[in-house]
C-alpha cells in the first residue's frame, strides 16, 4: 500500500469530495453509473499529474471543473453514439432481405453483370476462373489441366476475384454475387 504524503492527501481528498463531485455530475449526466465514471476518471487524470498540480491554490474548484468538464464531454459521446445508432436503425430498415418475387426478377441483371464481368478478365485469369468457379474443379484440377502450378492456379483466381469484386462494386452489386456464379449455371 502506498504512504506517501501526497497520495494520504489524495485519498482524503477522494473521500470527502467524491459524493459531491458526483452529484455534481449526475446533474449533467442524469445517469448514477456515468456519472461515477466520469468522477473515477477526473481523480485518475488528477493522480496521473498531481506532481504539476501541488500548487494549486484551490484544488475543489479545479475538481469541480475538471468534472464539468469531462461530463459535457461524456454527453457530446453519448450523442455521437446514439446519431450513429439511429443512422444505423435506418439502414437496417432499407436494407430489408428482398422477397422472392425481388429475387427472382433481379437475377437476370445480376447474371448479366456477374458474365459480362467475367468476359472482361484477362485471358489467363478467365480461363482459371471459369474452370474452378463455374465449372467446379478445384485448384489442383484445373493447374493439371492448363499445365500450371496449384499456387499459379490461386494466384489467378485471387487476381479474378479482385477485378471482379472492383467491377461488381462499380455496380453497386455485393462482392457476395460472384459466389452465386455456380448457382447462375443451372
Amino acid at each position: 500500500m502506498i504512504t506517501s504524503p501526497s497520495y494520504q492527501a489524495y485519498k482524503e481528498l477522494f473521500h470527502s469530495l467524491y459524493n459531491e463531485l458526483c452529484n455534481y455530475a449526475y446533474s449533467f449526466l442524469n445517469d448514477d453509473a456515468a456519472a461515477e465514471d466520469v468522477v473515477q476518471e477526473t481523480f485518475i487524470k488528477l493522480w496521473q499529474k498531481h506532481q504539476d498540480l501541488i500548487g494549486i491554490p484551490n484544488i475543489k474548484a479545479y475538481l469541480f471543473r475538471a468534472v464539468r468538464n469531462n461530463s459535457i464531454s461524456a454527453l457530446r459521446k453519448i450523442n455521437v453514439e446514439q446519431a450513429h445508432n439511429k443512422g444505423f436503425e435506418l439502414l437496417a430498415d432499407y436494407s430489408e432481405e428482398p422477397d422472392e418475387l425481388e429475387k427472382e426478377q433481379s437475377k437476370p441483371y445480376y447474371e448479366q453483370l456477374i458474365y459480362e464481368a467475367i468476359e472482361n478478365l484477362p485471358p489467363q485469369c478467365k480461363e482459371v476462373f471459369t474452370r474452378c468457379r463455374v465449372k467446379g474443379m478445384t485448384h489442383q484440377q484445373a493447374a493439371a489441366e492448363l499445365g500450371l502450378s496449384a499456387k499459379t492456379v490461386e494466384n489467378y483466381m485471387g487476381r479474378a476475384l479482385k477485378i471482379l469484386r472492383k467491377y461488381l462494386s462499380a455496380y453497386g452489386l455485393p462482392v457476395c454475387m460472384i459466389f452465386l456464379v455456380n448457382l447462375f449455371k443451372d
